[in-house]
């Protein structure tokens, strides 16, 4: 998104909004009231200025958090021998309350606080646009859903900080009710505002349809998803890209190769422009290919890859007699097999490849604008494949994983190659989507939202129930003493 000029004055008067500062901070400023509501929200400009900054706000929340709680915490990846720290206690699902990196929610909650302030302002503004107001429910949803997956539960406001008698200091609102009494309601009003049906970096209706399609699952609601998922579909906006060129431009974006992300899968992409946001790099280079690796490509999900797709002519032959071998050209070699395999992989040995779908070659951390890819037709396809299957129309989702294989040049699938029950197809289909969204930030959810984490981890190490939720950050609960830690921490 071209963030507008006017975003910083609205960053200004806005920068109260809540989660912004700490508590204590937040008493040595001057309330939002003193500033005064009257030298903003007054025109239709206003509004995309504010919407604007709490895009903005989403960049800041988001830039390694959306990998942070929804990859390494999964059988995707290994930790680096070479760095130790923070980050390293994810893949080993070891975290600590002092783990300020992961767990503060400073940024998520100045996401909310923006929100909050667009959601109260905008109907007393005549001339706006429904979609806006459609947007800033879709990205107040987003970051609660985000708080009751990471947290379980977490404080909840739904209108902004006006002053200093506001209730600072409030306790953790339970998950359900976050649900039932500001995600579900927000999403389907974002449904209603929003008419515009697909554009990447923001929310339109096909991204509104992904996100309530994701926490329908969440919930296990498999028929709302399914419809959700259907209804997406039928804005015949997205469609699967059908060759390795066209694969790898939905994720590569990389400077120095002349490389830009693109696509007519990307249905929601949080965007980064280093010479153009205030909010510096993307966080993704430095994840997943700085030079000093914190993570490895996990072993288990590379030969768990090489036993679905052989890599060499005999044991392709052996697998898929019917379907002849891939060949697939990376560098100057030729190889065998699912080339989204080799394309995500650096190459070197198994065990110490980085992730390198996103980019190549090493540079600067400072120079990395790739955006984060939220929503991918391919994915919901997938995941429509999951709703499918716990439907028991084990059928439709056998044709759903057959026409994603389809476009990557992969063999068709059929219900007997998935499984003899439920629990086996789920189980084939969660692979499919590993492989096809393996480091974009779906994993770790994909596992959780199926109650599947100690079946994947399994020769990794297990995670108590208890530990499936991340712990508050021990700074929050030093500035509030309504907060309660969650239990196993």
């Amino acid at each position: 998104m071209k963030y507008l000029n006017k975003v910083l004055s609205v960053l200004a008067i806005i920068s109260l909004s809540l989660g912004f500062v700490s508590c204590d901070e937040f008493l040595d400023e001057q309330p939002f009231s003193q500033v005064g509501e009257t030298q903003f929200w007054q025109t239709a400009g206003d509004v995309e200025s504010g919407i604007a900054a709490t895009y903005d706000a989403m960049q800041q929340a988001y830039r390694t958090k959306h990998y942070l709680w929804g990859e390494f915490r999964s059988d995707n990846h290994i930790a680096s021998d070479r760095v130790s720290g923070a980050n390293s206690e994810l893949v080993t699902n070891n975290l600590t309350p002092g783990n300020s990196s992961v767990l503060r929610w400073n940024d998520l909650y100045l996401m909310i606080g923006r929100a909050n302030l667009a959601i109260q302002q905008i109907p007393d503004i005549s001339g706006v646009d429904d979609n806006l107001l459609g947007e800033a429910y879709a990205m107040r949803a987003y970051a609660y859903f985000d708080a009751v997956r990471v947290w379980g539960s977490a404080p909840l406001y739904t209108e902004p900080v006006t002053g200093l008698d506001q209730d600072l200091k409030r306790p953790q609102t339970d998950g359900q009710t976050l649900l039932n009494d500001v995600v579900i309601p927000d999403m389907l009003r974002a449904e209603e505002l929003i008419s515009i049906p697909s554009r990447e970096f923001r929310f339109s209706k096909a991204s509104v349809l992904a996100f309530q399609a994701h926490v329908y699952m969440w919930i296990k609601d498999y028929a709302k998803a399914n419809e959700a998922m259907q209804k997406l579909i039928d804005l015949n906006e997205y469609s699967l890209v059908t060759s390795e060129s066209a694969w790898q431009e939905l994720f590569l974006n990389d400077l120095n190769l002349g490389k830009f992300q693109t696509g007519p899968e990307l249905i929601f992409s949080i965007r980064y422009d280093i010479l153009e946001d205030g909010n510096g790099a993307s966080g993704i280079y430095s994840l997943f290919f700085a030079g000093v690796p914190s993570f490895f490509i996990s072993p288990q999900a590379e030969f768990k890859w090489i036993e679905k797709f052989p890599v060499t002519v005999e044991d392709w032959t052996a697998k898929y007699p019917d379907f002849d071998p891939p060949m697939v050209v990376v560098g100057a070699d030729t190889l065998i097999g699912d080339y989204r395999y080799y394309l995500t992989r650096e190459d070197r040995s198994i065990g110490e490849a980085r992730v390198a779908k996103y980019n190549k070659i090493n540079f600067s951390n400072n120079d990395d604008d790739t955006n984060i890819s939220v929503y991918r037709y391919a994915g919901i396809l997938l995941l429509k494949a999951l709703a499918e299957n716990r439907l028991d129309n084990p059928e439709a989702a056998a044709a759903l994983v057959t026409q994603v294989r389809n476009a990557r040049g992969l063999p068709p699938v059929t219900v007997e190659d998935m499984g003899d029950d439920m629990d086996g197809r789920e189980n084939f289909i969660l692979d499919e989507r590993q492989f096809e969204l393996f480091a974009e930030g779906d994993r770790w959810w994909d596992l959780r939202m199926t109650d599947k984490v100690n079946v994947a981890l399994d020769t990794i190490g297990q995670v108590t129930d208890e530990r499936l939720l991340f712990p508050v950050w021990e700074g929050h609960l030093i500035d509030n003493e309504n907060l309660t830690q969650n239990p196993g921490y």
